[in-house]
């Protein structure tokens, strides 16, 4: 080890005398992360510069729709395989990896029929735009889920490399260079739509194939409990599923197109801070995995209000230079910078994120259960009253009070189960 390496070493083994955490395993974890969100992050703002004066706001809205409502739809399949895999590989069952990709594209089924039966009727409509959109959306997205679990052994093995290179820069870049290339030959939503679910799904597979020549997965290591386990988080994940598309769905039939596409750049770069929390959260869920709730609880006061402060911090920072940011970047949007200073408050729901770890790593199944129920009720009686009272508005200032909400509720029912 270097000189500068084995100084770098000391002084974050020194810093965990204050944070309670393993800052070397946060650092070498959170270096790949960060790599691939600023990543990431430059190919999303520039896909989200290159719509804002490539496509018409109403093109765009619908092209949203369509995501949306099959997002929507995904919600009635095993949605909670992903974390049901990722806790089983992190325990030693690899073969969770292909057990997990066939069941689920075995219980996507009610989502591959709905998407089919929402394309007739669209179809009997005279709305063949609609129609397929729907039909590709409903075919590709069972394979991109089932694909995309390879994130998740990637990240239970703790190959946050792989991880980073595959799912955050490679994966990212090759499903917007397909849309690009998209966009400049049509302006059909549905079209682009098709691209979207098709690009990702060829990526996401190659990739997949990729993890499982690499790891060689033993498909006879397999745990007993992990289907049960998915199945409860599954039918948790219902109500949040239609609660997380519910409000684009709802926004374009009684607002529009047009005002769904500002939504979506209001919310766009605030949601960009997502990338590196998810990373951060999949990398304290492994490790709380396998320790004691004692040595969790120990650290857990210092990693929130470290969380605190850093949200604190950006939030205002952010809803000083938004105004200027959407200027520069998305003129034809700069309506949309006034709902994102507003939705940036929303943000302050990150300091929850260890809490949610815990309840996921240690399987608080009757906590998780409590926190979905109560908060998609919640969210959808916000949702539905603040669009169509006060449209736009109401809808961003929903999410805002939904977010503080969670803070409370979460805080409360991780204090219960410890």
């Amino acid at each position: 080890m270097s000189p500068l390496k084995t100084r770098l070493y000391r002084l974050l083994r020194a810093s965990e005398k204050y944070t309670k955490t393993d800052m070397v395993y946060l650092a070498s974890g959170g270096f790949w992360s960060t790599l691939a969100q600023v990543v990431n992050t430059l190919i999303v703002l520039g896909f989200a510069v290159f719509v804002a004066h490539v496509l018409p706001k109403d093109v765009y809205g619908s092209y949203k729709y369509i995501i949306a409502t099959v997002g929507l739809l995904g919600a009635f399949s095993l949605t909670g395989v992903g974390t049901a895999t990722f806790q089983s590989i992190a325990s030693g069952f690899d073969g969770s990896l292909r057990e997990g990709f066939w069941q689920n594209l075995k219980w996507s089924i009610l989502a591959f029929l709905g998407a089919f039966v929402l394309a007739a009727y669209y179809f009997t409509q005279g709305n063949t735009m609609l129609a397929f959109g729907f039909l590709v959306g409903g075919t590709f997205s069972p394979l991109l889920a089932s694909a995309n679990l390879a994130g998740a052994f990637l990240n239970a093995k703790k190959d946050f490399r792989r991880s980073a290179l595959y799912f955050g820069i490679l994966e990212t870049f090759l499903s917007t260079l397909a849309l690009v290339m998209a966009m400049l030959l049509t302006k059909n939503p549905a079209i682009l739509a098709g691209v979207y679910f098709l690009g990702n799904t060829l990526a996401t597979l190659w990739i997949y194939r990729r993890v499982v020549r690499a790891y060689h997965p033993d498909p006879a290591k397999t745990d007993a409990g992990m289907m049960r386990y998915a199945k409860h988080l599954s039918l948790m994940g219902i109500l949040s599923g239609i609660a997380g598309k519910i409000d684009q769905v709802l926004l374009f039939h009684f607002v529009g197109p047009v005002q769904l596409a500002i939504y979506n750049f209001a919310i766009a770069i605030p949601d960009q801070t997502k990338g590196p929390l998810k990373a951060l959260n999949t990398m304290m869920q492994a490790k709380f995995v396998n320790r004691s709730d004692e040595e969790i609880r120990a650290g857990m006061r210092n990693k929130i209000i470290l969380l605190a402060i850093t949200s604190v911090a950006f939030i205002v920072l952010y809803i000083v230079v938004a105004p200027y940011l959407y200027a520069f970047l998305f003129p034809r949007y700069s309506a949309a910078a006034f709902f994102s200073q507003i939705y940036a408050l929303s943000l302050l729901a990150i300091i929850v994120n260890p809490l949610t770890s815990y309840l996921l790593a240690k399987k608080k199944i009757k906590e998780q259960y409590e926190n979905t129920f109560i908060m998609v009720v919640i969210q959808i009686v916000s949702i539905v009253l603040g669009i169509l009272w006060f449209g736009l508005l109401g809808l961003i200032g929903a999410r805002v009070v939904i977010r503080i909400i969670g803070i409370f509720l979460t805080m409360f029912l991780y204090k219960r189960a410890v």
